[in-house]
């Protein structure tokens, strides 16, 4: 196979993607069911590749089924769950001749849930994940044009050079950037599709807010590689403007597989087509039968290199069924993401989240465990009040108390602030918002 060929003219391998995906997503747009069709196909014949794999033939072997078992998205539960442990093992030990994979494509991740992971793909299967970007874009019906329109990008800390036959690009800029630089950036890129990770779209805002400047409107713009909450939500449109925004949902060694529509915030449309979701150790909601909370498992059906099946993403999220369609209506965070207890027990990020519904004055926030007994809350506002500071205090510590418990609780909490204009980036370009120092 040339993939020196394949990367040289990865862009010709991207248009061609984005065209097959175009298509689903207007079939789709007509019958929801159309995912689903299309999906049992493709699982079929991925399933059928993988078993090839010998990695995965000895996963088969010990789940004692084979690539006709394997017919429906729920079927991979059938097949053992793959964590990050074993997927890094299983590319350490195929790609110790750096040589031989010299023409495949190499990212690493982020390493936000733990140590960064070296990834290698095939040039068409990165392809694949750029066309789903742009898909992201289309799903929206605001008249984004792929193949002519301005694209503008604060998505990774250190931005490689584009190639030729590209997209069409008015600019990459580092997540990482000071604001006035972002800002700077962007006005002078004046994109019609701008999408970056939400701590860098968020910055723009902030500086725009803060200064007075009037930011370009594009078509509609991403946040992605980061939760969007309600307070960034409200402070990006108020900067931006209402009606563009949406956010994608995806990971480092997939690529992104699910997007909201700005007029239904929250609900996820999932690449139905291209990716497979489910659910370990699954909850259902009393009242709404038809919800289901579970940590993701996810299987890339684009993904040929190195294949994810029954991938352990590390969020925990909630889907809903319609028609025998899913939906991603919540992201709750990562597992790892908790306060812990000095009795073992821990609460969940999509418990402490709660705590700071509703206070709109924050832009941004952090809560960083000092101890079993102590949380610091982080703020950031711009030119509030100290009336108004005392005031969200309060509020934080009353809502504290209804999670946490009172003074008597074992699980208790003394909650101290620290207030600023902002939170810069780490070094990811992302904002680790929940962080425990046990």
């Amino acid at each position: 196979m040339n993939y020196r060929f394949q990367k040289s003219f990865l862009s010709l391998y991207v248009f061609r993607n984005l065209l097959k995906y175009e298509r689903t997503l207007k079939k789709a747009k007509k019958n929801p069911q159309h995912w689903i069709e299309i999906q049992n196909k493709e699982i079929k014949k991925f399933a059928r590749y993988i078993y090839d794999i010998p990695f995965y033939r000895e996963r088969f072997d010990k789940a004692n089924i084979t690539p006709e078992d394997i017919k429906v998205r729920e079927d991979f539960k059938k097949l053992p769950v793959l964590t990050k442990e074993e997927y890094r093992s299983w590319l350490m030990s195929e790609t110790a001749d750096k040589e031989k994979y010299k023409y495949w494509m190499n990212r690493q991740t982020t390493g936000s849930s733990g140590t960064p992971l070296d990834l290698y793909s095939l040039p068409t299967d990165r392809a694949s994940e750029i066309a789903n970007l742009f898909r992201c874009a289309l799903l929206q019906d605001k008249g984004y044009n792929p193949f002519f329109d301005r694209v503008f990008s604060t998505m990774v800390p250190k931005p490689k050079p584009r190639k030729k036959f590209s997209i069409p690009y008015n600019g990459k800029m580092s997540s990482i950037s000071e604001p006035e630089d972002l800002v700077y950036g962007y006005n002078k890129a004046r994109p019609d599709f701008y999408y970056g990770n939400k701590t860098s779209v968020l910055m723009i805002a902030q500086y725009a807010l803060n200064h007075n400047i009037q930011l370009h409107h594009p078509k509609c713009i991403a946040s992605i590689s980061e939760a969007l909450d309600d307070n960034a939500r409200q402070t990006i449109n108020q900067a931006f403007g209402e009606g563009l925004l949406f956010d994608i949902y995806g990971c480092a060694e997939t690529g992104n597989f699910a997007a909201d529509r700005i007029d239904e915030p929250g609900k996820h449309v999932i690449w139905n087509d291209t990716h497979v979701i489910n659910l370990l150790n699954e909850e259902k909601d009393a009242d709404h039968p038809e919800r289901l909370t579970g940590q993701l498992l996810l299987t890339s059906l684009i993904h040929h290199g190195f294949p994810l099946v029954n991938y352990l993403v590390g969020d925990t999220v909630e889907v809903i069924t319609e028609n025998g369609v899913p939906y991603i209506t919540k992201i709750c965070g990562r597992t790892n993401d908790v306060i812990k207890n000095s009795d073992g027990t821990s609460f969940k990020w999509m418990h402490v989240n709660r705590i700071m519904f509703g206070i709109t004055d924050i832009t941004q926030f952090r809560i960083i465990q000092k101890s079993y007994s102590d949380l610091v809350f982080v703020l950031a506002a711009h030119n509030i009040s100290k009336e108004r500071k005392k005031e969200i205090e309060n509020l934080i510590h009353e809502k504290s108390l209804n999670i946490f418990g009172n003074i008597d609780s074992t699980t208790y909490k003394n909650i101290l602030f620290e207030w600023c204009e902002r939170i810069p980036p780490d070094p990811t370009g992302k904002i680790r918002i929940l962080i425990s120092e046990i």
